[in-house]
This record gives C-alpha cells, sequence and structure tokens, in this order.
C-alpha cells in the first residue's frame, strides 16, 4: 500500500453522509460488544484486587488505587452502554444525532485510552510497563474505524498525559528515555494499523455503493425475471460488465457458485407445472435473500438453473455460503417424492474461483463452475463441488 494514501481524505461528498452513517452504526455496534466485555474483565480485575488486599499478598501494591481505577472503568462503560441503547437506534436519522454519535463515541474513546495512561504511570513503580496504554492504544485502533480527526484527538490527549507525566512516575532516566521511544514507534505503528483498517472499510463501502448502484440500475432496465422477481441472465452479464469495468481492480478474484435443482423435471411430471413454478420462486427468494446477505449477486440463468457470483471473496467464506444455500433450500421442505436423494426439494451447487485479468477470465470461471456442478450431481447431488482456478 502506498503510505501517502494514509493521509489523504479522498472521500467523494456525495459518499460522505452515508460512509459517516454506516460507519457510525458499526461502531456503535462494536462498541456495545466491547463494552460487555471491559466491564466483566474489570470486575474480575477489581475481585483478585479485593482479595489480593485483604490477604495482603504485596506491601508496596497500591490496591485502592487500582481498585478506583478498575471501578471506574466499569463506570465508565456502562455510561457508554447507556448512551447506545438510548442513541443508537435514532443516531443516523439526522445530521446533529450524527454528530451527538460521533460525540459520545470519541469521547468514549478518549477516556478509554487517558486511563490506560494513568494506568501505565501508576506501574512504573512496581513493573515500569506501558503495556495497560499500548494495550489500550492497539484495541482501540483495531476495534473502532476512525477517520484522521477523530483518531488524532484520543491519540494526542492520551500520549500528552502519557508523555508529560512519566517524569514524574519514572526517576531512572534510561528507562524514561527507552519508554519514549517506544511510545513513539508504537503510536507511529497504532496509527498505520487504524487507518490501514479504516481505508479498507472504505472500500468495501464504496464496493457495496457501487453494488447498489449496479441493481438500482438493473431494476430501471426491468432485467428481472418475470416468474421469480430475480434478476435474468442478461441482468447477470450487464452486471458482469459493470463490475469489470467499475469494481474489479487489479489482482481481484470472482467467485462464481452454479445451481441447479435436483431432479425438477420429475417435479413438474409428477405435481405439475403450476407446482413447479411456486418451486421456482422459493427457491429463487431464498438464494436472493442469502445473496443480498452477503453482497453477492444473484440471477436466474435459466429453467431451474441459478447463478451468484461474488467479487473479491475469501474461498471459505465462498464454500460457506454455498453450504447455507443447500442447506436453506432443503430447509424450505418442500415435498418431493419423486426425488431420489432427499424427501424434499434440494440443489447442487457447483464452485469455481478466479483471478481476473480480463473479461473472458470471468467467462472462463462461469464454465469451470458448471463443470463443478455437474460433478455434483454425479456424485450425489445435495451437494456442492469445488474447481478453484487460482
Amino acid at each position: 500500500m502506498d503510505l501517502s494514501k494514509l493521509f489523504l481524505n479522498n472521500i467523494e461528498e456525495n459518499e460522505k453522509e452515508n460512509l459517516r452513517k454506516n460507519i457510525l452504526i458499526d461502531n456503535l455496534r462494536r462498541g456495545k460488544v466491547f463494552g460487555k466485555v471491559v466491564i466483566i474483565l474489570e470486575i474480575i480485575l477489581s475481585l483478585i484486587d479485593i482479595v489480593s488486599s485483604v490477604m495482603k499478598v504485596h506491601d508496596k501494591f497500591l490496591f485502592n488505587e487500582y481498585l478506583f481505577m478498575y471501578l471506574f472503568m466499569i463506570f465508565i462503560n456502562i455510561i457508554f452502554l447507556r448512551f447506545i441503547e438510548k442513541n443508537q437506534c435514532i443516531c443516523t436519522k439526522t445530521e446533529c444525532n450524527i454528530k451527538k454519535g460521533e460525540l459520545g463515541l470519541i469521547i468514549y474513546v478518549t477516556l478509554i485510552m487517558v486511563w490506560g495512561s494513568y494506568i501505565s504511570l501508576m506501574d512504573q513503580e512496581l513493573y515500569g510497563q506501558l503495556m495497560a496504554f499500548m494495550m489500550n492504544m492497539i484495541t482501540v485502533c483495531v476495534i473502532f474505524y476512525l477517520d484522521i480527526k477523530k483518531l488524532l484527538i484520543p491519540f494526542t490527549i492520551s500520549l500528552l498525559v502519557l508523555f508529560l507525566g512519566l517524569p514524574f512516575f519514572q526517576k531512572s532516566t534510561d528507562i524514561l528515555i527507552g519508554h519514549y521511544v517506544n511510545l513513539a514507534v508504537f503510536s507511529i505503528e497504532a496509527f498505520i494499523v487504524s487507518r490501514v483498517l479504516y481505508l479498507n472499510y472504505y472500500n468495501d463501502f464504496k464496493s457495496k455503493e457501487l453494488l447498489k448502484k449496479a441493481n438500482e440500475k438493473l431494476k430501471e432496465l426491468t432485467l428481472i425475471d418475470e416468474l421469480t422477481g430475480i434478476p435474468n441472465r442478461r441482468s447477470f452479464k450487464n452486471f458482469i460488465d459493470f463490475a469489470y469495468e467499475f469494481n474489479l481492480k487489479e489482482d481481484s478474484t470472482v467467485s462464481i457458485i452454479m445451481m441447479d435443482i435436483d431432479y425438477f423435471k420429475q417435479y413438474n411430471d409428477n405435481y405439475g407445472h403450476s407446482a413447479g413454478d411456486k418451486v421456482l420462486v422459493s427457491v429463487a427468494q431464498e438464494i436472493n435473500s442469502i445473496a443480498k446477505d452477503y453482497n453477492n449477486f444473484v440471477a436466474r440463468f435459466g429453467g431451474e438453473e441459478f447463478i451468484l457470483a461474488a467479487i473479491d471473496t475469501m474461498e471459505q467464506e465462498i464454500l460457506n455460503i454455498a453450504e447455507i444455500i443447500r442447506r436453506s433450500v432443503l430447509n424450505l421442505k418442500i415435498s418431493h417424492d419423486s426425488s431420489k436423494v432427499e424427501k424434499y426439494i434440494s440443489i447442487s451447487l457447483g464452485i469455481s474461483t478466479s483471478r481476473v485479468k480480463n473479461k473472458d477470465d470471468i467467462f472462463k470461471c462461469i464454465e469451470t463452475a458448471d463443470k463443478a456442478l455437474y460433478i455434483a450431481k454425479a456424485e450425489g447431488r445435495n451437494c456442492f463441488k469445488n474447481i478453484n482456478s487460482i
């Protein structure tokens, strides 16, 4: 990655508001889990502190001071969880609510990091370590997505507390100099980690926005399968063209899942074409719902065959998606007495993932997925087979 990109803020104006809303929602959701975990950990530390104090395990350990800090951290997180509970549903409705949510988050993050600074100052007498501060800093950088302005506020305040306070708590000049060097290096590394995660989030957000625009464009062109209500084969081709032009970058991968309803002809012969149409609708809607959950694109490819495309998706994730689709279709529990593999409607799937250098690579990937589908059907159906082309 070009390091200069870490300092750029070239987000388009029409994307900023949606990006802020999405980041705030994700930060509050992650913060809710984080706050609960911290409360549990601080309760455990408080109990250990109390027991150790009663047993007098160490003469110089500041049991009361540490207990106060643990309880203070519990208090901070309880307040933050209450803040999330009251504001999570409305925090993105207006600009004022967004700013209120962002301000509450920044105050919380700043208090967490300053708390780490003060604990590290207290640790100097016995341990001479900065572990509490470093752990809090890297935890904040990993858990919360913060732009440069919001990141610099807790960074600056907590580092100032630590840098200015260290000479009063650490009497050894050699250790002090070592602390300053380590803090400088670690802070830069933590900043880079935070920026990389933020930029990855933004790139993922942008990909999703492009996918939404592609879906909206397809709807405008009415490229929807009349029976099932999902995109048709022409829609799929347009999606591939759009993705190749706007969304695929160097070394991007495309994953294709080809799907076929097992013994569908026999189902039509036994239950009638009207019942068969209802099966197609139910299966198509189930697959489409799963695809939307993972921001993938699905279309009816023809007859009882469906196709799903995913861009830059890890191999294990695409395999998980295939299994979820297979299981979900079976769980529809549509009776199929003519099936030779299940008493309900089931589906076979063929998977292929390929690195894309030109558009032909995508169509080759589709062909490979189709081959994998035939292998799945030959090996008993109601299963998926994967042929990796990378």
